[in-house]
């Protein structure tokens, strides 16, 4: 029998999912690309953003981006400045980043997407886009993983433009996939989302969120765990002595602590790029250390098919 390859895996796989995030691990890494790969094999797809893309340029570095390839039958949110010739405009919105419309496009477009709000917003206008076609692919910007936690799928892309790339990725994807929280301590949560929850041996105690997180690290020593509604960075997670509960991953700013979360993020594939502007990898090598380093997560390169 011939061996499926984790290319067609994951096109079988991607089907079951409505609301698709597409994050990068950095800046340039080839989000783009395989947002373009995602339209062209699926037909009756939109593709929204929490950033800007499809711009010639990027406003940070000043270099060329890939743009974005809108094939004809499919869907985007773009600016009502930016509507290209070859679409049809469905619906336009108002949103915090200004006149948005829904397109469909009459023909093969280039595009350019931005954002419509924050991470709450777009996970709820994907839900309303899923009238107008089969799935929503939202190309995450950098820094902005949180969308993972609104949508049904995530798909993490990594590239040779990242410094020692095996070791990061195997980190963030560790992270990514932190744990969910068990039945009970879900429960000892309910309605209590937005405040600081602490089990000690004295039972279970509800804090400020706002209050002197000291308070809570000092408590923390002799906790079962400790729940916080807040992005803690390293100089406070290096603190807390007891296991730690966060709403998603994304409130972590490190990849080096372990954690429980309330809503886990489902990560179904790893995309790579071996390209960068900096340096190239040898995509055989590099597509096989990460395969054998993810230990059964579907990776693959849109560019190199082995």
């Amino acid at each position: 029998m011939e061996k499926i390859s984790d290319r067609e895996k994951f096109l079988e796989k991607i089907k079951a999912y409505k609301k698709i995030a597409v994050v990068g691990l950095a800046k340039n890494v080839g989000k783009t690309t395989f947002v373009n790969f995602l339209i062209k094999s699926f037909l009756r797809s939109c593709v929204i953003t929490i950033g800007h893309d499809g711009e010639e340029r990027d406003v940070l570095y000043g270099i060329p981006k890939p743009p974005v390839l809108l094939p004809e039958g499919n869907f985007a949110i773009v600016p009502v400045s930016f509507i290209p010739k070859g679409s049809e405009i469905v619906e336009t919105f108002d949103t915090p980043s200004g006149m948005v419309a829904l397109i469909k496009a009459i023909t093969n477009l280039e595009i350019q997407t931005v954002r419509i709000g924050g991470f709450d917003l777009t996970g709820r206008m994907a839900g309303y886009l899923l009238e107008f076609c089969d799935r929503v692919i939202i190309d995450g910007a950098f820094g902005r993983t949180g969308i993972a936690s609104y949508v049904d799928a995530t798909i993490v892309v990594t590239g040779a433009v990242i410094d020692d790339p095996i070791s990061k990725t195997v980190k963030s994807i560790k992270k990514l996939l932190s744990p969910e929280i068990s039945g009970d301590i879900k429960s000892n949560l309910s309605g209590h989302e937005e405040e600081i929850v602490i089990s000690t041996k004295n039972g279970i105690e509800f804090l400020n969120s706002d209050e002197d997180i000291s308070r809570v690290l000092e408590m923390s020593g002799d906790a079962e765990w400790v729940y916080i509604p807040r992005v803690l960075d390293r100089s406070i997670l290096s603190k807390i002595r007891c296991k730690l509960i966060v709403p998603s991953a994304n409130f972590v700013l490190s990849d080096d602590f372990d954690f429980e979360v309330v809503k886990g993020i489902n990560v179904i594939a790893v995309g790579v790029n071996s390209v960068s502007i900096r340096n190239d990898l040898n995509p055989q090598w590099f597509l096989s250390e990460l395969k054998m380093a993810l230990n059964g997560i579907i990776t693959f390169d849109v560019l190199y098919d082995p």
